[in-house]
This record gives C-alpha cells, sequence and structure tokens, in this order.
C-alpha cells in the first residue's frame, strides 16, 4: 500500500531523517537516498511486530501537506508492503 512519508534530508555528516505519519511514532533514517524504501519498510515492520492492530489507510497527502508539524523536508510516496507485517489480529 502507498503511504506518504516525510523527509527531512541530511547532509555530508547527517542522515535523511524519515517519519511516517500514519504510523505515530515510527521514524527511521538513512545515510542514502536509494535506502530509505528499506529502511522505511524496515521501521513499519518493526512498529507492528506482534501488535493488535488495524493497519491505517494512507492519510491525504494534501491534507499532511497543510500540516505545521512538517517544515523543512520532503513527501515522498512509498509503497509499504503490509503482507511482510508480524501483526495479530485487533
Amino acid at each position: 500500500m502507498i503511504y506518504p512519508i516525510y523527509v527531512h534530508m541530511g547532509d555530508d555528516t547527517h542522515a535523511h531523517g524519515v517519519t511516517i505519519p500514519d504510523f505515530p511514532g515510527c521514524f527511521s533514517a538513512a545515510d542514502n537516498w536509494v535506502d530509505v524504501p528499506i529502511i522505511v519498510q524496515e521501521a513499519v515492520e518493526l512498529y507492528c511486530d506482534g501488535e493488535e492492530m488495524v493497519m491505517p489507510e494512507p492519510s491525504s497527502l494534501n491534507d499532511l501537506m497543510k500540516s505545521s508539524e512538517y517544515t523543512d523536508g520532503i513527501w515522498m510516496m512509498l509503497d509499504i508492503d503490509l503482507s511482510k507485517l508480524n501483526t495479530k489480529a485487533a
């Protein structure tokens, strides 16, 4: 399923910080852009591991872009493979 993620861009000494708004408190970081999809998938898998939860529907990117919570970064849309999540039925 395609979810919006928010990236605070890094530099030569700082990793790119990634927030996944539809999974509150779920975040990660990657040194390289090519690693962003991998670390997002891993972060969501860890976030959901063994939890009893219903998977959230992706938020509207238009709504998220209006939020003052997200500044100085960029939005990306990533496919998170929900079939890899180890969750209990809610």
